[in-house]
């Protein structure tokens, strides 16, 4: 199994150094056991790993998949954050115009107890 060995360097070559044992180990986990399956189904072990290797695709390209879905959590959290943070002065915006068109003539002030009084109408005999 000379070929999932082989694969396995090179891909080493194209990982991010944060994650890559954990992820070898699972590449190398899925290869063994697809060239197992190869095996039971008559291939020789040499040739069963060729087609394991053949068949999960070019080092280069598995290893962009895999370290691209190392940013887009990073990604996320920075989109969640943009969007709380919009969310809370859009809060403070509206809370301060209610504030400011609120009876009383805004935060702070004195509230002011004004009654209506009646109209006082004078009548000429």
């Amino acid at each position: 199994m000379n070929a999932l060995g082989d694969y396995l360097d090179e891909l080493s070559g194209h990982l991010r150094r944060g994650r890559r044992a954990r992820i070898l180990a699972e590449v190398r986990a899925h290869l063994v056991d697809a060239a197992a399956a190869e095996i039971q189904l008559g291939a020789d072990p040499d040739r069963a790993a060729a087609l394991a290797v053949e068949r999960f695709g070019p080092p280069a390209r598995v290893a962009r998949q895999f370290n691209a879905l190392r940013r887009r959590p990073r990604a996320i959290a920075q989109r969640a954050a943009a969007v709380m943070l919009a969310s809370a002065a859009t809060a403070s915006l509206g809370t301060a115009t209610v504030w400011a068109f609120a009876p009383g003539g805004g935060h702070g002030a004195a509230p002011r107890h004004h009654q209506a009084q009646p109209a006082r109408v004078r009548i000429r005999r």
